[in-house]
């Protein structure tokens, strides 16, 4: 079996891809392939069986979904400062205007502005006061 890394890489590639081809911004492109990184990523180490990926798009959102065969729905931790991981689901919801969990369990989804309404963390150039972004 290929390393985690080399699955989670392709997502991104094939993201990326798509997405250009939609004629997506730029910027909406970098967000959705840090989502699918996690998202992916995380179907892998804490799922089970085949893990798919789905990109949506309409005129006001991308929504990207991605499914594996386990029920135990995604959750947010908070991670400690020394910890490696468990920031995931927190960089899915600042890029998200909103994301969770479908299908018993088994999809983890975020959906993303298309185009003109920018995430919650994205909305001003300032510091955002919502600690949690």
């Amino acid at each position: 079996m290929e390393p985690v890394g080399v699955y989670v890489s392709r997502a991104r590639r094939t993201t990326a891809t798509v997405l250009r081809q939609w004629s997506l911004p730029d910027a909406l492109v970098e967000d959705a392939r840090l989502v699918v990184s996690e998202l992916v990523s995380n179907a892998i180490t804490h799922g089970s069986g085949d893990v798919r990926l789905r990109l949506r798009h309409d005129d006001r959102e991308l929504r990207i979904l991605v499914t594996d065969d386990s029920t135990a729905p995604a959750r947010r931790r908070r991670a400690g400062a020394e910890d490696l991981n468990g920031r995931g689901l927190h960089l899915v919801a600042c890029l998200s205007l909103r994301w969770g969990v479908a299908d018993g369990g088994r999809t983890t989804y975020a959906v993303i502005p298309a185009l003109r309404e920018a995430p919650p963390c994205r909305r001003t150039a300032k510091p955002s006061s919502d600690p949690t972004c």
